[in-house]
């Protein structure tokens, strides 16, 4: 006979004891080893789990609320890679999206074959998408705490869901929902304003002008070209700007050196 699933309650039960115990572990770590502090979250997250869910154990959490993780068929433990692959989700996936959307900003910023409006207008989307990935979570608990289910992404993406192995006390979920319902307002809202803000700099970089020739004003600093300078790619800056701290040409990044550079003497924009 199938184990009933657990309910929402006692997931969200079972995650709130294993984060404190998980968080006292942290405080543990951050103190023995202090250099590791920024990391002790995570390495305490993954011991944690390495000595329980890995070892075929229910967590401490998942001890106190009576519930078991299963597959998606709900008669069988999840796989051993499931479950790593899981914990590794849970514990590191934030931070190495994030990483790896700073990795590609980095690349893209260093492309000069891109054309500047190109180059712009992606460094906008990974910035908003960067800004996003936080939220992604809260949307994925805020529906976890509404409709059932794991409250963690990693165990969603292996399939991974929780039954009780004894008998549920009965209890009223509308509280939860409730719960469920402000936060995924909250995610939404704060998506929403990411994504304004990036609709809002594409348009005022479509308003700026991509050539200095039609302009009077230098893109590099914003001041007026009083001795305006030619850079090997053809752009033009004011002398300050390309004596200062420019070391590439700020419209198409194409690098340059000071020897380089040529004074236009009778040039006005």
């Amino acid at each position: 006979m199938a184990l009933p699933e657990a309910q929402p309650a006692e997931i969200l039960r079972s995650w709130q004891k294993d984060d404190l115990y998980e968080k006292q572990l942290a405080g543990s770590l951050s103190k023995l080893i202090p250099s590791h502090a920024p990391k002790a979250g995570a390495i305490s997250s993954l011991l944690y789990k390495s000595f329980t869910t890995l070892k075929d154990l229910q967590t401490l959490g998942e001890e106190y609320s009576g519930i078991v993780q299963v597959d998606e068929t709900y008669h069988r433990l999840p796989t051993f890679s499931n479950r790593l692959f899981s914990i590794l989700l849970s514990a590191f996936g934030e931070n190495l999206t994030r990483k790896c959307i700073s990795h590609v900003t980095k690349q893209v910023e260093q492309n000069a074959s891109l054309k500047p409006e190109a180059q712009n207008a992606i460094i906008v989307v990974l910035k908003t998408l960067g800004n996003v990935v936080p939220q992604i979570e809260s949307i994925h608990r805020a529906l976890s705490y509404m409709y059932g289910g794991p409250l963690q992404v990693g165990k969603t993406v292996t399939g991974i869901n929780y039954v009780h192995v004894r008998p549920a006390a009965p209890a009223y979920y509308a509280h939860l929902r409730l719960l469920g319902l402000v936060t995924l307002l909250h995610a939404i809202i704060s998506c929403g304003q990411s994504f304004y803000q990036a609709k809002k700099q594409m348009d005022e970089m479509s308003d700026f002008p991509n050539e200095v020739d039609s302009s009077k004003s230098c893109v590099a600093c914003l001041e007026e070209i009083l001795h305006p300078c030619v850079l090997e790619c053809g752009h033009l800056f004011c002398m300050q700007c390309c004596y200062g701290v420019l070391e590439s040409c700020a419209l198409c990044r194409t690098p340059f050196t000071k020897n380089t550079v040529v004074p236009l003497m009778n040039y006005k924009p």
